[in-house]
């Protein structure tokens, strides 16, 4: 068994109060940081100001970035802006799409592209120099665990599908994970992320390249937020219960990080890239169904459910379908305007290389499109 994370981890109430004590931790020369925010009213916010008083001594370039599931356009429009702009170190602070930005500008800022059709190769053959400037991860959501994994979702519209910036030396130097961050997230977007990270998990726990210790933080997970996710709906500024969430989706972050995902991943791209479905939900949409297919090859099965609280995977699926429900989601792809003519379309895109084929039974065209008609 080998498994490898090298992210420095500070978890928990308090710990965003220690930003300025982190980067000395890393004892190297910082003068300069690209901080990345998510914008709108976050600057506004305990948390933000915690930060910038936390950067006091240093020299800041400060830049928002407000887009979700940014397109590889917008990734060569933002490294073309900071062309000119130097820094020692990046901060990325939001949800996914933020984190998977710093961690992109990281890896390619020292490299030169003339168009987005020469970022796109790089991305496609992985390509990168050696260099890559040192980055911090903290979450605004929990639910993608950028913060602990190496690599990066950047979307491509042109081609309808998505590219995923793998560099195993881009994990990042250290991640921080406040609870007082997720305080004010509204309750869609607490549900989808959550539900994002119970996919993680699931997925990390069956893939083809699971692990024992992958394993234990996938049960982990799923028992945080199964336990905590409802109440915390109840309950929506509980920091205890903020935090409880949090650490679920940290703890699936790293059993992802050396396992990737599976199917689930992989036909929810399309789902989001093409027809805006929230991605956490594409992904959890197809979670018991395939969760119902890889039954003869999951291993330890029955420790799988007890984490979900459940008897069989029925129960999983009635437990994702009220969250979803209490997080005003449908749990029809119906519900999301798809017809049963975009079904040819959906399956073109849904067998992302890495993930699809890291699904532990082999999955054919007319098995994904089994689970799309029973979850019409």
């Amino acid at each position: 068994m080998e498994f490898f994370n090298p992210v420095h981890i500070v978890a928990g109430q308090g710990t965003l109060c220690a930003l300025d004590k982190s980067i000395k931790k890393l004892q190297l020369q910082i003068n300069k940081i690209l901080l990345i925010t998510r914008g709108g009213d976050f600057q506004l916010s305990a948390g933000y100001k915690q930060i910038r008083a936390a950067l006091n001594e240093y020299e800041v370039h400060e830049i928002v970035f407000g887009v979700s599931n940014p397109d590889i356009s917008e990734l060569f429009q933002l490294l073309k802006e900071l062309e000119s702009v130097d820094f020692d170190l990046v901060i990325a602070v939001g949800g996914g799409s933020v984190l998977d930005m710093g961690k992109s500008i990281a890896t390619l800022h020292k490299m030169e592209f003339a168009d987005v059709a020469m970022l796109r190769e790089c991305i496609g053959k992985g390509s990168y120099t050696e260099a890559v400037i040192p980055w911090f991860g903290i979450p605004t959501t929990s639910g993608t665990g950028s913060e602990v994994t190496p690599w990066a979702t950047i979307w491509d519209k042109e081609s309808g599908g998505k590219l995923s910036l793998n560099n195993p030396k881009n994990f990042a130097r250290i991640a921080v994970v406040d609870p007082i961050l997720t305080r004010a997230l509204p309750v869609g977007l607490t549900v989808s992320s959550a539900l994002d990270a119970v996919c993680h998990a699931t997925e990390a726990y069956w893939a083809k390249r699971t692990n024992e210790v992958s394993q234990t933080f996938a049960l982990a997970a799923i028992r945080r937020i199964r336990e905590s996710l409802e109440l915390l709906l109840q309950n929506p500024e509980d920091l205890s219960l903020r935090e409880d969430i949090g650490k679920g989706s940290l703890y699936a972050g790293i059993a992802f990080s050396n396992t990737k995902t599976t199917i689930c991943h992989s036909l929810s791209y399309p789902l989001t890239s093409q027809f805006g479905i929230p991605h956490g939900i594409a992904a959890a949409l197809s979670l018991a169904a395939f969760m119902k297919l890889n039954e003869v090859k999951i291993k330890n099965k029955q420790e799988l459910l007890t984490a979900f609280n459940c008897e069989n995977v029925a129960e999983v699926e009635k437990w994702i379908q009220r969250m979803m429900q209490l997080g005003g989601y449908g749990h029809q792809l119906q519900n999301y305007g798809i017809e049963l003519k975009d079904f040819p379309q959906i399956l073109h895109h849904a067998f992302t290389k890495g993930r699809a084929d890291n699904n532990p039974v082999v999955v054919t065209k007319d098995a994904v499109l089994t689970v799309l008609k029973n979850i019409y």
